[in-house]
């Protein structure tokens, strides 16, 4: 049973709360929909400041928000949202849209979301604990649900951030400008907290922290894990393999020549465990055949280039502009593989099961720079796949030729969606 008191003047704070200046963030999502929004990502991403910037949209005495790890919502049962909702009535009459942050601190909460969403109102949810992975939020909706996935800032909320605006066509001075701030975001990543803090020191404090919060609440408290030296090298070797293919098998071998036992089942948990939590991605080789590219050996990628730099002693641009590629095709919501027949190319983009766009990425500052055999296996793989939309992405370097599009990287990513 809630305290109506304290819960009037809780409501009554936010009509009144004056709320933090947020970078805007690209994510789009419908204010007014017949289905529950869920936001999904990786802790630390800005879920709860993209709940601030939705709300902003709003007039304020039509939003109910309920941040269910205040105190005061402590012991909150579902049916406690009835109380809630009295009280807003009596005080800023019927809300319209209902926002509910961290809900899996509520038991059986997907009762009163369900409840809520049967009533008429626009639900928003999110939440991310060690309790409550945020892929299974989705799920416990049982297919009421539309679900968005946000993720560190894309290059251009990162520019946003930092006060760079795009203007083209670009100076020398300002190409320069932006060149540096791309450098910076390859090698520190797009965490909110990480791209405003200024001081390197704490910056690494940050992604520490947050990489310690998903290793011990998202994996190890979730799923009881028992060997936790082993869970720890698997993360330090997919951080350290990043954009590179991982084979469970072959770090089975590894860890057996150390004298360190433990089954590849356990591995293939425990690698499990980290995709679940949104840690990594693991990116399934291209085929027509869905148990051949099931059964691939697969590459991984980071959700952050900023975990990958706390295992590196000086940065790979050239793997780490492979990284800034994958996340913005993940954020442009794109079915993405990787191609290898003898020669391999970094992205292939399918369109139901169709192979569409294939990317290859290289740290190219001119035309010299672009090596021939990064281009033949492009070609080779656009006869064989029927693909005739061929991109390499290069550093410095833009051009059309032999059917090819080249594009500098900072191109692609301040690309207009």
């Amino acid at each position: 049973m809630i305290d109506k008191d304290l819960t009037l003047q809780y409501l009554a704070d936010f009509q009144e709360k004056k709320l933090p200046e947020t970078v805007e963030r690209e994510l789009r999502v419908p204010l007014k929909s017949e289905q529950i929004i869920t936001l999904i990502g990786p802790r630390r991403s800005g879920k709860t400041f993209y709940f601030y910037q939705l709300i902003k949209e709003l007039p304020r005495e039509d939003v109910l928000y309920i941040d269910f790890e205040h105190p005061i919502f402590e012991g909150f049962e579902p049916k406690d949202i009835m109380d809630v909702l009295k009280l807003h009535r009596e005080a800023f009459g019927e809300p319209v849209y209902i926002f509910l942050d961290e809900v899996q601190a509520v038991k059986d909460w997907e009762r009163m979301v369900r409840y809520l969403h049967d009533e008429g109102y626009s639900v928003f949810v999110t939440g991310s604990s060690s309790k409550l992975l945020s892929m299974e939020i989705a799920s416990r909706l049982r297919g009421r649900t539309l679900t968005y996935t946000m993720l560190p800032f894309s290059f251009r909320e990162f520019l946003r951030a930092r006060g760079y605006h795009m203007r083209r066509p670009l100076s020398s001075k300002r190409e320069a400008e932006l060149k540096a701030l791309l450098r910076e975001y390859l090698e520190w990543g797009g965490f909110p907290r990480v791209v405003l803090e200024d001081n390197e020191t704490i910056r690494e404090k940050l992604l520490e922290e947050y990489l310690d919060m998903v290793l011990y609440k998202d994996v190890v408290e979730r799923y009881g894990v028992r060997n936790l030296h082993v869970m720890k090298l698997l993360l330090r070797s997919l951080m350290r393999s990043f954009a590179k293919e991982f084979s469970v098998h072959a770090f089975y071998n590894a860890l057996k020549s150390q004298g360190i036992k433990v089954s590849k089942g356990v591995l293939y948990e425990y690698l499990s465990y980290l995709e679940d939590s949104m840690s990594v991605f693991l990116v399934k080789k291209f085929s027509y055949s869905l148990k051949t590219s099931e059964l691939s050996i697969p590459k991984v990628y980071p959700v952050d280039a900023g975990f990958s730099r706390l295992f590196s002693f000086t940065p790979d641009t050239g793997r780490l502009m492979e990284l800034a590629v994958f996340l913005e095709l993940k954020r442009r919501e794109a079915e993405v593989y990787h191609y290898k027949n003898h020669r391999e190319v970094d992205f292939v983009i399918t369109k139901r099961g169709q192979p569409v766009e294939l990317i290859q990425v290289t740290y190219a500052l001119d035309s010299g720079d672009v090596r021939s055999r990064e281009v033949e296996a492009l070609k080779s793989a656009g006869r064989k796949l029927g693909v005739k939309n061929l991109t390499v992405i290069t550093w410095d370097y833009r051009d059309e030729k032999d059917g090819i599009r080249f594009v500098p990287l900072w191109g692609f990513l301040t690309e207009k969606l």
